[in-house]
């Protein structure tokens, strides 16, 4: 019986699985996909996410913007903000995924790609799970769901599923000079996507470029990712291929753990309804998983241990990014405004994106602008998270 199954190689997964290994567990991790896979993903790392990867990881670093373009409404409404280091370090989700999967493999972990898996079952004494796949029956005593946000282990698990909102990306294949041009650089526009934004990414040697909603169900994403690539790059660009990926969040936390299994990374629901960011929060649960595993094994506890970690780490901060995009997402026009003539907001993100400010100093940034419009006093201050 292997100690600790996880479902799922992504950065979640491979992470989880790496530290548990190096803790002398037996660990057996499952993906359906063979490595390396196409993983659709602007691939866009904080600072702050670089603590949680092993050595090593800057070989995998395609670019390191010092500039941050935010979009408004129209031509000339746009803001520049310059850092001194790195915002954000950008990586190609098939190569960065496949190491971090051989990471954990080095680490003593059996990486299973090409296997899906198709039923969890707990056993009946409550000591672990069945776990069946396209290739066999296999058991644990624990079990990690990493397969993202439309995986099928947090439905099986009777756990509670994340919303899934969804994006366009396409891959542009540019002239070196072309590319030069944009390779310190990352454009994000919000004011023409409701619930949303579009990007610009520079990942040597194409530009990666999207548009993508937290509601977008009667979205046409598809045409408005065709005209935001006509309109930064010309109606010559050709997408190398366009993929979709869910953006998959939550508004308030529900308990993600079983007595033996727990969800981390996109499986729970754990993306930044900011920005979208959602490797940092793979990374840090993934972390907080393993440690909650040991601990259980050592104590002979329930794993309830992981869910309170995340509520004074991680949901925190999230929880704060969710009240900042309830209250910006349905005014874009408006806000961006106000964001474009106070670019100090801007530069507190961006702080916040480094790991050298917590979120909860930009909601405060962000109120002191607001609440100079009196009109909005009351809804930021009772600002609800509900849909």
């Amino acid at each position: 019986m292997n100690d600790v199954i996880v479902v799922g190689a992504g950065p979640a997964g491979s992470t989880a699985a790496r530290i548990l290994a190096q803790s002398g567990f037996e660990v057996t991790v499952f993906d359906r996909e063979f490595f390396p896979r196409v993983k659709p993903c602007g691939g866009g790392l904080t600072s702050r996410a670089l603590s949680l990867l092993p050595p090593g990881y800057s070989d995998y670093i395609h670019a390191q913007p010092t500039e941050w373009i935010f979009e408004g409404r129209g031509t000339e409404s746009s803001r520049s903000v310059h850092t001194e280091r790195p915002y954000s370090h950008i990586v190609h989700r098939a190569s960065f995924d496949q190491w971090l999967a051989s990471q954990a493999e080095r680490a003593g972990a059996h990486i299973h790609t090409g296997e899906a898996v198709v039923a969890i079952q707990e056993h009946t004494d409550a000591s672990g799970y069945q776990v069946r796949t396209s290739h066999g029956t296999y058991q644990a005593r624990y079990l990690i769901g990493a397969d993202g946000g439309r995986g099928i282990s947090a439905r099986l698990l009777g756990l509670s599923r994340p919303k899934n909102g969804a994006a366009l990306e396409a891959e542009i294949a540019v002239a070196p000079e072309i590319y030069e041009q944009w390779k310190n650089s990352v454009t994000i526009s919000i004011a023409h996507y409701p619930w949303g934004y579009a990007w610009v990414i520079p990942r040597r040697p194409v530009l990666n470029v999207g548009v993508g909603s937290f509601r977008a169900a009667r979205l046409p994403l598809r045409a408005l990712l065709q005209e935001w690539i006509r309109q930064k790059l010309g109606a010559q660009a050709t997408p190398i291929e366009i993929l979709a990926h869910p953006l998959p969040y939550r508004h308030h936390f529900a308990t993600l753990t079983k007595p033996r299994a727990l969800l981390v990374g996109d499986a729970a629901g754990l993306m930044d309804t900011l920005s979208a960011e959602g490797i940092y929060s793979a990374l840090l649960s993934a972390t907080l998983s393993a440690e909650a595993i040991r601990d259980a094994a050592e104590n002979d506890s329930p794993l309830h241990l992981y869910d309170q970690k995340l509520k004074q780490t991680l949901w925190p901060e999230l929880s704060s990014a969710a009240k900042i995009g309830w209250l910006f997402y349905p005014f874009p026009g408006f806000w961006s405004k106000l964001f474009l003539e106070n670019p100090s907001i801007i530069e507190q993100y961006l702080k916040v994106a480094q790991g050298t400010a917590p979120y909860s100093a930009l909601l405060q940034s962000g109120r002191n602008v607001f609440l100079r419009h009196a009109h909005l006093r009351s809804r930021i201050d009772r600002a609800d998270l509900s849909d």
